[in-house]
């Protein structure tokens, strides 16, 4: 039996911050998640005591990659009892960490923590390395978590700058989660997850993806998402 698989994805634009520190904190003990993915950490080190406020235990692993000229870095947790990494690569802006999730049947996972900003040109780079690595791995049990800066259709991004100025990334951000076999997660609640305060652009940028392996495991995961921003999705 396959225990669920449980995940926060959150945009924290930040984990210096004790608002969002604390907000943090009581979602993974509200929820009893087993992994947390954290993007635009802006932090270069990830210490053990930060670990303990969120978690409420030193029972915690993780793995970060650092921000570059105070900006991005990404940060990925677990709890022990519930993941053993085998194996993990940092890219510039991502880390895939592969290993065995010890919930239930215990099963090979791939998990991908990106976060994507910069120029569509550069966006594109990084969708090429996930793909080509994806392409390279015996484990097809995969998930990309991301705030991926992009969007799959018009309509979901409203901004003062035309939508059709985007056509180009829209049709390049498509490619490359069909030729990677990746299935996008339908996202319950909210149509976007970026506001802006003044309600001038709107858009869903965070997303999860997945394998088709993935879902054989875990068939029920589109029904158990909960989206909001700073950016937060659970499986």
């Amino acid at each position: 039996m396959f225990l669920m698989m449980s995940l926060i994805s959150m945009n924290i634009r930040g984990i210096r911050g004790s608002v969002k520190r604390t907000y943090l904190r009581d979602l993974i003990r509200k929820k009893e998640v087993g992994m947390v993915c954290l993007h635009e950490a802006k932090c270069s080190e990830f210490i053990k005591e930060s670990s303990f406020y969120l978690w409420g235990s030193n029972e915690i692993d993780w793995e970060e990659n650092g921000v570059i000229n105070n900006v991005g870095g990404v940060i990925t947790m677990w709890r022990r009892n519930n993941f053993n990494m085998s194996s993990y690569f940092n890219g510039k802006i991502y880390s895939v960490i592969e290993g065995v999730w010890k919930a239930g049947d215990w099963v090979q996972i791939t998990i991908v923590n990106v976060y994507n900003s910069g120029s569509s040109k550069e966006r594109k780079k990084v969708w090429e390395e996930i793909r080509e690595l994806g392409k390279n791995q015996q484990n097809r049990v995969w998930c990309v978590v991301e705030d991926f800066n992009s969007i799959r259709r018009k309509e979901e991004r409203k901004s003062v700058v035309s939508v059709s100025n985007y056509s180009r990334e829209i049709r390049g951000f498509n490619d490359f989660i069909e030729n990677s076999e990746l299935l996008d997660i339908l996202m319950a609640g909210r149509k976007f997850t970026l506001y802006k305060p003044n309600g001038t652009i709107k858009s869903r940028i965070d997303r999860i993806l997945v394998s088709r392996e993935w879902l054989d495991i875990w068939p029920t995961v589109n029904n158990m998402f909960l989206v909001e921003r700073f950016s937060i999705i659970m499986l």
